[in-house]
């Protein structure tokens, strides 16, 4: 799971989309904290060197945090064989929170598509049906088996 997570090449699961997205959120909170708190912390004791290096290192996780979300958002739909270019439907309020339920509840291409493998190995389904056609009308006739009796009165 997670393998190449600042990609936005391949194709996600639906889990690994749900995890992706708790696991943006806590570290937009944490950056969030770290920021607010900093430039609280700072303000009030009027040291301008903590509150920039605060802001700077919660800055920095907030950049990270976006572009690890957005690179999970894309691979879920490439995985629903959909281009990453509507990601940017994301940003129309209400057709966004669509956006997330589809691609949280969506089942993902069945088999390899043009992003890439299958996340969980399935193959598309082909049945495969073995008839035999008798064209000519002609009756098969099938060798017998042979058992072997322990019968006694049988020679």
């Amino acid at each position: 799971m997670f393998k190449a997570p600042f990609s936005f090449k391949g194709r996600i699961r639906r889990m690994e989309y749900f995890l992706s997205f708790l696991l943006g959120g806590v570290v937009f909170g944490i950056a969030f904290a770290l920021g607010v708190g900093t430039a609280l912390f700072g303000a009030a004791s009027n040291s301008g060197g903590s509150f920039g290096f605060g802001v700077l290192i919660g800055f920095a996780a907030l950049v990270a945090d976006v572009w690890f979300t957005l690179a999970q958002y894309v691979k879920r739909l490439h995985d629903t064989d959909k281009s990453g270019w509507l990601i940017l439907l994301g940003l129309i309020p209400i057709v966004n929170i669509g956006l997330a339920l589809y691609m949280l509840f969506a089942d993902g291409t069945v088999g390899p598509n043009r992003y890439g493998l299958d996340p969980k190995n399935r193959m598309p389904y082909s049945p495969s049906i073995n008839v035999n056609v008798n064209v000519n009308g002609e009756k098969q006739v099938t060798a017998p088996t042979t058992t072997s009796s322990t019968r006694s009165d049988e020679f």
